[in-house]
């Protein structure tokens, strides 16, 4: 796993996407990312996340961010 800063997100759910022209997956909260290789596993870090913080999540399906 590795993890990429963002610029801060005023957004205050764990966001869930397709990272931009490639086929990975993007778990963001915060100004944190986690690239994952599929959608399961960016699910499974974003309920993970979820629970350990009490933010939603959020799916940004079909999006790039």
């Amino acid at each position: 796993m590795r993890i990429i800063r963002f610029p801060l997100r005023a957004i205050p759910a764990v966001l869930v996407c397709r990272e931009r022209g490639t086929e990975g997956w993007l778990t963001i909260i915060g100004d944190h990312g986690w690239l994952s290789g599929s959608l399961a596993d960016a699910r499974d870090e974003a309920r993970w996340l979820a629970s350990n913080t009490g933010l939603p999540i959020r799916e940004l399906i079909g999006s790039a961010r």
